[in-house]
C-alpha cells in the first residue's frame, strides 16, 4: 500500500527513487561522516557503520557549523553522498549543501518522519511536489 507524505522542496529537481536509510538521530557531514566511504562513522550515533552511498536519508535534520555544507560536497564530488535528503527540520548548512549539489530535500512534514518510514523501505521523492511516497 502506498502512502504520501506532504512537506517544503528546497528546489525542483524531479523524482529519484531508492532504498531508506532511516537513523533517529542528528547527522553531521563534516566529522561524522567518512567522505571516501559514506560511512556514518560518528562515536555513539544510532546508524555507525551505516552506508549512505546511493540511499534515500531519512533523519530529524542534520548538526554542525560551516563545515556540514563542505562534509556534504566531498561526499557527493566522491560519488558517495545520498541520492535525496528527507527531514524534520531543515537546518542551515545541511540546506546549503543539498543546494550547492542539487540534491533532492524534502523537509517539514507533519510526522516524526524517521519514525514513519523504516530502513529498506522503498521511497519515492518528488522535490517538485515536495511530497514523498512510501512504496
Amino acid at each position: 500500500m502506498k502512502k504520501t507524505f506532504e512537506g517544503k522542496s528546497i528546489k525542483k529537481l524531479g523524482i529519484v527513487e531508492g532504498e531508506a536509510l532511516v537513523t533517529t538521530d542528528l547527522v553531521a557531514f563534516w566529522g561524522g561522516s567518512d567522505w571516501e566511504s559514506g560511512d556514518i562513522v560518528e562515536a555513539g550515533h544510532e546508524a555507525k557503520g551505516k552506508n549512505m552511498t546511493g540511499k534515500v536519508l531519512v533523519f530529524p535534520a542534520g548538526k554542525g557549523g560551516a563545515g556540514d555544507t563542505f562534509g556534504w560536497y566531498y561526499m557527493e564530488r566522491n560519488g558517495k553522498a545520498p541520492i535525496a535528503l528527507i527531514c524534520n527540520r531543515a537546518q542551515g548548512t545541511t540546506l546549503a549543501g543539498a543546494l550547492l549539489t542539487d540534491t533532492p530535500m524534502i523537509y517539514g512534514f507533519k510526522e516524526e518522519i524517521e519514525k514513519v518510514i523504516k530502513t529498506g523501505d522503498r521511497v519515492r521523492v518528488d522535490s517538485d511536489k515536495g511530497t514523498i511516497e512510501l512504496l
